[in-house]
């Protein structure tokens, strides 16, 4: 039996929505554990709080700590047949007509195609106005971005996730441990959150900005939510 033909716009959609899952993961996790470790270094009754349930912490935050690793791995996979960042930007690279002014045009047809009003058509026209076509070093600047992002990864985190969390290999892993910076991973998972923006706003506005020029952080709100969670254990 023949294998489906499988339409390169919905696979990089698919692969897309993968991409967006697995960075909210990580971030998810990172700035849960992130803020709840802040938090009782600052204040003596989370800090208590923690103590009085120990065991039940631990396990928790070990977990927490354990799949933002796992996740972030799955992003970083070199894999072929796996789901990861690099596969998005080879299907965009490989179909670039995915992310052309015509498909723009085609997808922002569909999306008011129930609109019949002048206003509806004059908004696809002022879209697709500031749309661009897609370049060879658009791709190419993708790719540069990732693969920076990809040596910090691959620096202490991996080993990390494959001799602790993944195998619990029986080696030393201090010094592996001593090279990881809490800010440095925090910028590594707000520069993938930027980068899914980045490719979104591509696909569905036809913009393409450098990732480099978004701003802000992306766990803001999950440190919120998890203070006022904490707080409310007190």
């Amino acid at each position: 039996m023949a294998n489906a033909v499988v339409d390169p716009e919905a696979e990089f959609e698919y692969e897309l929505q993968v991409f967006d899952n697995d960075v909210d993961e990580v971030i998810q996790c990172f700035y849960i554990w992130r803020t709840v470790h802040a938090e009782a270094r600052k204040n003596r009754r989370v800090y208590d709080l923690l103590n009085r349930n120990a065991g039940f912490w631990n396990v928790a935050l070990g977990s927490i700590q354990a799949n933002s690793l796992i996740a972030l791995g799955r992003i970083f996979d070199r894999g072929r047949d796996t789901h990861n960042v690099s596969r998005v930007l080879r299907l965009a690279a490989k179909n670039p007509a995915i992310v052309s002014k015509a498909a723009f045009r085609q997808r922002k047809e569909r999306d008011f195609a129930n609109a019949t009003n002048v206003n509806a058509l004059r908004a696809i026209d002022e879209l697709m106005e500031r749309a661009k076509e897609p370049k060879s070093s658009d791709f190419k600047r993708f790719e540069k971005f990732v693969e920076a992002r990809r040596k910090v990864y691959e620096k202490c985190y991996k080993q990390i996730r494959d001799k602790r969390y993944a195998h619990k290999e029986r080696t030393d892993m201090s010094n592996v441990f001593a090279q990881t910076n809490i800010r440095e991973l925090a910028r590594l998972v707000t520069d993938l959150r930027k980068l899914h923006r980045v490719l979104w706003d591509w696909y569905r506005n036809g913009m393409t900005p450098r990732p480099s020029h978004l701003r802000g952080t992306a766990g803001e709100q999950i440190q919120k939510r998890t203070q006022k969670f904490l707080q409310s254990l007190l």
